[in-house]
């Protein structure tokens, strides 16, 4: 039997809710061109069960069930699926997601007519009960991997996981950071700095449900990884031939990491109390320079509430909190 052309990584912790829906909708797939890689991520609840009955109950899709003996988490799972994986191609899905029945049949259908290293596809960002919050677009083009490198520095492009289908030799030969959030941004860099081909097709063809217990929901003091997750992404990038590197990673590192972190704790932390320290952190690394530069970088709202926050973190919290309710 012919090895599939996609091994889909499915990791899976604390999901018993919602992980049958996302292998449904896998397993509904109109191409049965790929494989189901599992893996158990030390998970407390019943995930690994249900896919296991799931699972075993068709024989259409061959699949694995791996089980990790301690919780690894996300990044490090990923890289475990993908060396159990056989397919040309890998699929990041996240267990608590799901996708349009043509997500198999789009992508291989685009990675064989262009020799793509990498497919990149639109996305939609729902509530649990299916209603939607916003769009995630994508163009219709061929560009190269560093230009799509490019497009994630420039804030133009997406740096989720989960958008992309990828070579496997070329996701595994990455670095996944273990232990640290954001991880996808640095995966992603690496991913695409070693691709030649990356083709961007607009269709819609994954679901990310925000969830009120999801990690992207809820207040998190280690959204300080960004910090790391940024230096990593300057420490790989610095040998691809990126045009206006410095310009470009500034967007990066201050206009989109500095902002997240100081905006998200702001509006998550329940109190100042929990947000004064990450916010501290957030504003010594600070420095006027930085601010000039978001103003001459045509965002002059952003460089006025950054300024806020270096005058005194008490005051952009209560800024932030005030403009947020509204």
């Amino acid at each position: 039997m012919p090895a599939p052309k996609v091994s889909v990584l499915l990791p899976m912790y604390n999901v018993e809710p919602y992980v049958e829906a996302c292998l449904m909708s896998l397993l509904s797939q109109t191409s049965s061109d790929f494989e189901i890689i599992a893996v158990d991520d030390c998970s407390p609840d019943r995930s690994g069960e249900i896919a296991a009955r799931i699972l075993n109950a068709q024989n259409e899709v061959p699949w694995k069930l791996v089980v990790n003996e301690r919780n690894q988490g996300l990044a490090e799972t990923r890289r475990i699926a993908a060396m159990q994986a056989v397919g040309d191609y890998v699929l990041c899905v996240d267990s608590d997601d799901y996708v349009q029945p043509n997500l198999i049949e789009r992508v291989i259908e685009e990675a064989v007519k262009h020799d793509a290293d990498v497919v990149m596809f639109a996305a939609t960002n729902v509530n649990a009960d299916g209603s939607v919050n916003y769009q995630i677009d994508s163009e219709d083009k061929v560009i190269s991997g560093v230009e799509a490198v490019e497009g994630i520095m420039d804030l133009k492009l997406q740096a989720y996981c989960w958008n992309k289908l990828v070579r496997r030799s070329i996701f595994a030969d990455v670095h996944h950071p273990s232990g640290l959030i954001y991880e996808d941004i640095c995966v992603s860099v690496q991913t695409l700095g070693k691709s030649r081909t990356v083709r961007l097709i607009p269709d819609r063809l994954y679901f990310y449900v925000l969830r009120d217990s999801g990690i992207s929901t809820r207040f998190n003091p280690k959204i300080l990884d960004l910090f790391a997750i940024m230096d990593l992404v300057e420490k790989t990038t610095a040998s691809l031939p990126i045009k206006n590197r410095e310009r470009r990673l500034f967007r990066l590192k201050y206009i989109y990491g500095f902002r997240t972190i100081a905006f998200q704790v702001a509006m998550r932390a329940p109190t100042y109390r929990m947000a004064s320290p990450i916010l501290k952190t957030v504003a010594e690394r600070l420095h006027p320079q930085h601010l000039y530069r978001m103003y001459a970088d045509s965002r002059p709202k952003l460089s006025f509430v950054m300024c806020l926050l270096k005058i005194h973190p008490r005051i952009f919290y209560s800024f932030v909190r005030r403009f947020s309710e509204r």
